[in-house]
């Protein structure tokens, strides 16, 4: 059962990539519960400060998630405005070139370049751990949630460029690590493995990759980004026994 405003309210949640088409809906269902809400964008201001009017006491940050200090310091800074943080969730992510998401080129990773997988790893990686460790510090000795929103083609054999799914799969060994290092702590940390989605980085796959997927996937649809941010809420917001586990959310692929 989701829970209500009232067991949630004032928990403390920063959303790391809360202006994004996950993200941003992860904010609104928190926000609904009654949890205190800062987030972060890179480039998307608008976007940004329309969800901080949506969202009244909310905050926005502009971090640059590939840079280990300053993602340390948005949390340092948020838990500092609050006395401690409740609640992790890190949405932020990128699909890299488009072109690599094309149907029918079976050497595309012959295409990605090392500043290419650079940058996939700073962002998707690199800025978790940052994330996660500065959490940590921030929920020292009150325990809390660590949701990362991964990826299906970090846990399932599906066409994805090399550099995404390796990055993503980085995150799923992470997630297990850490439930392990964090447990004694009372954090619990946990892996939304999304398939598919109606939006979002999604507008870069193929049509024949899609196609492909629908036919296989046992609902025959997209999910959505409510579905996912409803499932990462409970695990910020409600979870208690649940850790280290990387939990697809693909409609049955």
């Amino acid at each position: 059962m989701p829970m209500g405003e009232s067991a949630a309210a004032g928990r403390r949640c920063l959303v790391l990539g809360g202006s994004g088409y996950v993200g941003a809906e992860v904010c609104r269902v928190l926000a609904a519960r009654g949890a205190r809400i800062v987030f972060t964008y890179r480039n998307n201001a608008a976007a940004a400060s329309a969800l901080q009017a949506e969202l009244p006491g909310s905050r926005a940050l502009r971090v640059d998630l590939t840079r280990y200090a300053d993602v340390a310091e948005a949390i340092a800074q948020a838990a500092s405005v609050w006395g401690g943080l409740d609640g992790l969730v890190q949405c932020a992510g990128s699909a890299g070139d488009p072109s690599l998401y094309r149907a029918g080129n079976h050497d595309k990773f012959l295409e990605i370049t090392e500043s290419g997988w650079d940058d996939m790893m700073d962002l998707t990686a690199k800025s978790t751990f940052a994330a996660c460790a500065a959490a940590a510090r921030a929920m020292s000795g009150s325990g809390g949630h660590i949701v990362v929103v991964g990826s299906v083609d970090g846990v399932k054999t599906v066409p994805a460029p090399i550099h995404y799914a390796a990055g993503k799969g980085a995150l799923r060994a992470m997630v297990q690590a850490l439930a392990k290092e964090l447990g004694a702590r009372g954090i619990l940390v946990n892996m939304v493995a999304p398939g598919i989605l109606d939006g979002g980085l999604a507008r870069w796959l193929d049509p024949e990759l899609l196609q492909e997927y629908l036919m296989h996937c046992s609902l025959r649809r997209t999910g959505t980004a409510r579905e996912i941010a409803e499932f990462v809420a409970w695990l910020t917001l409600e979870n208690t026994y649940v850790t280290g586990q990387s939990i697809v959310l693909d409609g049955g692929l």
